[in-house]
């Protein structure tokens, strides 16, 4: 599962339970999380990745790592991102689905100016806002099983939970 946690202060905070075995996760996941949120700046934003309390997510698989997470942290973006719209478009008299996050992380009203500062923007939150994403296992995936001898067999996600 991945999360995305946006605090009052605009700090921002991905947690995500894959490990980086030297694939540059961690960087991936930063700026996944900095260019959907309109390329806010990196400082701004903590990644926590790779501990079992964050739950099950993608496998640490080399490059299909990144194409895991990259639709597991799109998930939970759009999910918090509802979450920060319902706010800023209730003080702006602006319905939800017509804000974006634009330009270091102004939320405005979608192809014009204005709107909230990042700063502005999360100081609506009480606290903090989440936004969960679940890890699917993508159609495609082959599941195999490996014998103590080294044989492998094709098999099926019904036989073999992971």
């Amino acid at each position: 599962m991945a999360q995305i946690k946006i605090s009052r202060d605009g700090t921002v905070e991905a947690l995500v339970g894959s490990q980086d075995i030297g694939g540059g996760a961690r960087t991936v996941v930063a700026i996944l999380v900095s260019r959907s949120f309109g390329y806010l700046p990196l400082n701004k934003i903590n990644v926590k990745i790779g501990d079992s309390d964050l739950g099950r997510s993608a496998a640490s698989a080399g490059s299909g790592t990144t194409n895991a997470l990259t639709k597991e942290m799109g998930d939970a973006f759009r999910n918090v991102s509802k979450q920060l719209f319902d706010l800023v478009g209730a003080k702006l008299n602006v319905p939800a689905d017509q804000l974006e996050i634009r330009d270091g992380g102004v939320v405005g009203p979608r192809g014009k100016g204005g709107g909230l500062k990042w700063e502005d923007a999360a100081g609506l939150i009480k606290d903090s806002i989440i936004g969960f994403a679940p890890t699917v296992v993508e159609p495609g995936y082959e599941w195999v099983v490996i014998r103590e001898d080294g044989t492998m067999e094709q098999a099926s996600e019904e036989e073999y939970k992971a």
